[in-house]
């Protein structure tokens, strides 16, 4: 049984096998490579995942998800219709969708995979990545950086030399900064940085606040059918500045057509702000590496995002050299992914490489502190330090700070101030101990974290030897077995669309967002067209309907190029 590599991203997902001695991403239904990682639910109830769903994102908002991935860990939810949804379980449908694709290309079940996160994803939102697998079906006993799934990808566990790099990626969602190291059969992680909220996605929102400051609209005005109209229009239009030095635009906004010219200038000056914060995630993760810019045999830029000219030069003048982008950006991360997964079974074609990674975030616990002639709380003490190899598992001593005190609390934290206040809780456990004056009875407490995030606290009584323990994986979204069985009953409940609709299905609702996006004569010839596919669909005659499909294709196709949008 095939153990499968995926990168489950903000913006596309992406499976992978490893096959004939390489790296192979499976593709979906419509032989595409890449899924969109976006839901919808249509009226009569049915799940749509990809591209199908993506263009509903015009025509039906409401009933439409996509960028969950940065509401992962969190306890948020998302209305499609009549049914709410965590941002687990819509991950899980697109892992869904995914799972049957691999099972499609390969002809066997697939109950495993290796999945990629984000290096700086946090302990919520990694639980709540192995939540989304359970649900899917996939049992996953090993969640891989993405940083760490492109050096695989490069192929530098296969490179016989000593060798230092940096892996900057930038996805639709997310930055990532990895230091790594080969050296001989071990490839270590020195360091990670990066933004959970900062990726391509952030870019495109920065266009669209452009356009609007140019149509002189209120962006806050605008409704949500108008707003994902915009974002598609301006979506489009950033990866075509990648080629050109400018891109005409047509919105249709308020029942008015618009017209202007965005110029790949006026881009780079939309998007300053987030430019200049790349350079922070950079230049922590040198410096915690104990590393200067020149000190890297190579700079790999992965993620869609870095396919952008701007975000190339600037990480190209950071380190004064051209970056390396040999493989697709976008394919690379689940590549790797496939590459772990053979290694993980022990694939002959590989040579066994053992992997480090670090603790992305500092880890520790609340305590009090005397300041002045008062004793203040809300102190954080660090018991893991960030950048600390992982698995670790690192011991502190704690006393009591009150006479006669029973109950020691300890608030787990993570992140990286000495106010507790400013970082995240992510779990707590409550330690009984016996009555004494302050200061006499003290209590050890052990952090164990795991190659996957997961953190145990052990806590000791020193004088009794009692002991406490709490695995934290996620005190948000951590799904018991009770619940996981009831969410699995809900799951099974969804209807989904037959494979081999997808076509049809995904052609049908391109249309209607060419529809809604068009005016006049335009949105007339779009309705005949829709209803003799609609009429050839309702004939449930294969033959008939796969000639309406090739002919709507081409149709819309010669509309495109006539207009030079959509």
């Amino acid at each position: 049984m095939a153990v499968v590599g995926i990168d489950l991203g903000t913006t596309n997902s992406l499976v992978s096998v490893w096959r004939d001695d390489k790296s192979i991403i499976i593709p979906n239904a419509l032989g595409e490579l890449l899924t969109p990682s976006v839901v919808s639910v249509d009226d009569n109830g049915m799940v749509m995942v990809g591209r199908a769903a993506k263009d509903r994102l015009v025509t039906h908002p409401e009933q439409t998800a996509a960028q969950f991935k940065r509401l992962m860990g969190t306890s948020e939810k998302a209305t499609l219709g009549k049914r709410q949804f965590s941002a687990e379980e819509l991950s899980a449908l697109v892992l869904k969708q995914l799972k049957a694709d691999a099972e499609v290309y390969l002809g066997e079940s697939v109950d495993e995979a290796i999945i990629s996160v984000p290096a700086y994803f946090n302990n919520h939102q990694r639980t709540a990545t192995l939540n989304a697998a359970r649900l899917a079906g996939l049992k996953v006993e090993r969640l891989i950086n993405e940083p760490t799934a492109a050096a695989l990808a490069y192929g530098i566990q296969e490179n016989e030399e000593e060798c230092r790099f940096i892996v900057i990626d930038l996805g639709g969602g997310t930055l990532d900064v990895s230091i790594l190291e080969k050296f001989e059969d071990l490839l270590e992680v020195h360091a990670t940085s990066g933004d959970s909220f900062l990726g391509g996605e952030d870019f495109t929102a920065a266009m669209l606040g452009a356009v609007c400051e140019q149509i002189g609209y209120e962006r806050q005005a605008l409704s949500r059918e108008e707003r994902a109209h915009l974002y598609r229009v301006c979506d489009e239009a950033k990866k075509a500045l990648a080629d050109q030095q400018e891109v005409p635009l047509v919105v249709s906004l308020g029942g008015k057509e618009h017209r202007l010219v965005f110029t790949r200038e006026a881009f780079v000056q939309a998007c300053s702000v987030l430019l200049d914060r790349i350079r922070g995630p950079v230049e922590r993760a040198v410096l915690d590496a104990g590393m200067n810019r020149e000190d890297f045999d190579e700079v790999i830029l992965v993620g869609g995002a870095t396919r952008m000219p701007v975000v190339r030069s600037h990480v190209g003048r950071l380190f004064g050299r051209i970056p390396a982008t040999t493989i697709d950006p976008d394919l690379v991360v689940a590549m790797g992914a496939a590459v772990q997964a053979a290694l993980k079974e022990r694939n002959a074609s590989l040579r066994d490489t053992v992997l480090t990674d670090v603790c992305p975030f500092s880890l520790g616990i609340e305590v009090s502190k005397e300041v002045g002639d008062q004793r203040s709380s809300g102190f954080f003490s660090v018991i893991i330090p960030r950048n600390t190899v992982i698995p670790t598992s690192r011991m502190d001593r704690f006393y009591t700070v009150a006479d006669n005190q029973r109950v020691v609390n300890l608030s787990v934290y993570q992140g990286e101030q000495r106010m507790v206040r400013n970082n995240v809780k992510i779990g707590e456990l409550i330690v009984q101990v016996p009555g004494a004056r302050a200061g006499e009875e003290a209590v050890d407490v052990r952090f164990t974290y795991d190659i996957n995030g997961v953190l145990e606290v052990q806590a000791g009584v020193v004088s009794t030897g009692m002991r406490s323990s709490l695995v934290i994986q996620n005190t948000t979204s951590e799904i018991d077995e009770q619940t996981l069985a009831k969410l699995l009953k809900d799951m099974e409940k969804l209807k989904f669309h037959p494979r081999e609709d997808s076509a049809n299905i995904t052609l049908m609702g391109e249309a209607e967002r060419m529809w809604a996006e068009a005016l006049g004569d335009e949105r007339n010839y779009l309705e005949e067209l829709i209803q003799y596919f609609e009429a050839a669909m309702d004939s449930q005659d294969l033959q008939r309907c796969a000639d309406a499909r090739g002919l709507v294709e081409q149709r819309l196709a010669e509309l495109r190029a006539s207009r030079g949008r959509w």
